[in-house]
């Protein structure tokens, strides 16, 4: 058989060079557009290095000015703290923490500086959450390397206990293993001329990689103790998988009116699955994929048809072909099977060139990678990817009409002939 499709592909050369040059740059534009999707994709699918499902951000406000008196403000601190515990105790919360500095799905950042003991010049910028300890069950956040001791996580320690994420390790200390940074100092080379009481810090533990949005690179990220919580930070709020649906409503309508204390009042608490969804729309990343995805969908329908309707007509074109080897006694499985390896050989042979192709487009740098990294994994998937939906195309385009055709009497084709 194998003999009979390369006679017949060389036999039909002048036709199979065009349908050969077709499958090569079709083969390569899909690749393409599979790679696009790959950039943005292949970086939502990665963890963000902490768990915020089943978490609610809650933020509380203070009345203004003209509605606050002295004895409210004295007791602030006292009427926090009262509050902070009564959302511990309400229905359904399994943990709570209170944190400060870069929030995830929002625009509020903080960045600065850090440096090992060993070379003060060499400088670090990463992310920062000053965090309580419970921070770290709240969000699941389980070391690489060592661990957290939330008895001296404080910041009156020296050095100060800090947690660090794989890409700050990896760019601050330059070690062999990460695991080998637990145990090591830095310091903050912006304090170091101010009166701060803290400017050494030791590793307690290394973390996974982190980043502040799904559609967004892996950066840098410390932890660092907040010694208690106060009514200015977020407060976040773990809550049982089965008491999430409808929580930020249950809770606003029984807690608006006990958070009216003092200089207090609940400003507003929303799942940080709500929180993603509206700051994508903020940022413009549901209008961008939407147009790259609208447009890449065009695309592919258009390759579709392309693909599909040369082999339709090729397949239609050779209905006395399949009539005389089932008037010389082949099956319509063997026939099938001849179609569908002729096919399949002709793809293989546009493969060779487009890989080829696809390598120096790759190694040109014109790729589309402003999230996800070149890499050989992802160029193997996005090239067996377009492969694979190039074959669909070819099943579908031959399948069908060599179907059809086999469904025709012998004779009666050869006479249409």
């Amino acid at each position: 058989m194998w003999k009979q499709i390369f006679n017949q592909i060389w036999n039909q050369r002048r036709v199979n060079t065009w349908l050969w040059a077709e499958l090569c740059i079709v083969t390569v534009l899909l690749w393409y557009g599979v790679d696009v999707i790959y950039n943005f994709e292949g970086a939502a699918w990665k963890p963000k290095g902490y768990d915020t499902s089943c978490v609610f951000d809650l933020t509380m406000g203070t009345k203004p000015l003209e509605f606050i008196n002295d004895t409210d403000n004295q007791r602030a601190g006292e009427d926090f703290t009262y509050l902070y515990n009564l959302i511990k105790d309400y229905p359904g919360v399994e943990e709570v923490c209170a944190y400060y500095g870069s929030v995830p799905y929002t625009n509020e950042v903080m960045l600065e500086g850090y440096a090992p003991h060993t070379d003060s010049t060499h400088v670090v910028n990463c992310y920062i959450r000053y965090v309580t300890s419970s921070y770290f069950k709240v969000f699941r956040l389980n070391p690489l390397a060592g661990q957290l001791d939330e008895e001296h996580w404080s910041s009156a320690e020296n050095p100060a206990p800090t947690l660090m994420s794989v890409n700050l390790v990896d760019s601050l200390f330059q070690l062999p293993h990460a695991g080998d940074a637990v145990g090591r100092t830095c310091f903050n080379p912006y304090w170091m001329n101010t009166k701060h009481p803290v400017t050494n810090y030791r590793v307690a533990a290394v973390l996974p990689r982190h980043k502040l949005d799904d559609y967004d690179r892996y950066e840098p990220f410390i932890y660092l103790p907040a010694d208690k919580a106060l009514f200015w930070q977020h407060v976040a709020i773990r809550v049982l998988p089965d008491q999430v649906a409808g929580f930020a409503e249950r809770f606003r309508h029984d807690m608006q009116p006990v958070f009216d204390r003092g200089i207090f009042y609940l400003d507003n608490i929303r799942s940080y699955d709500d929180m993603k969804e509206a700051y994508d729309i903020q940022k413009g990343t549901v209008n961008y994929l939407n147009t790259v995805y609208t447009v890449l969908a065009f695309f592919l329908f258009n390759v579709f048809l392309c693909v599909c309707a040369t082999f339709w007509y090729r397949t239609r074109k050779r209905r006395c072909e399949i009539a005389l080897r089932m008037a010389l006694g082949s099956s319509r499985k063997m026939i099938m099977q001849y179609f569908l390896l002729e096919g399949f050989v002709l793809l293989l042979m546009a493969v060779i060139p487009a890989l080829v192709i696809t390598i120096n487009i790759q190694l040109a740098d014109l790729t589309v990678h402003t999230l996800t990294d070149v890499s050989v994994t992802r160029f193997v998937i996005c090239f067996a990817g377009a492969f694979l939906l190039m074959s669909l195309m070819i099943v579908m385009g031959i399948g069908y009409p060599a179907r059809r055709a086999m469904k025709i009497q012998p004779a009666e084709a050869l006479h249409d002939e």
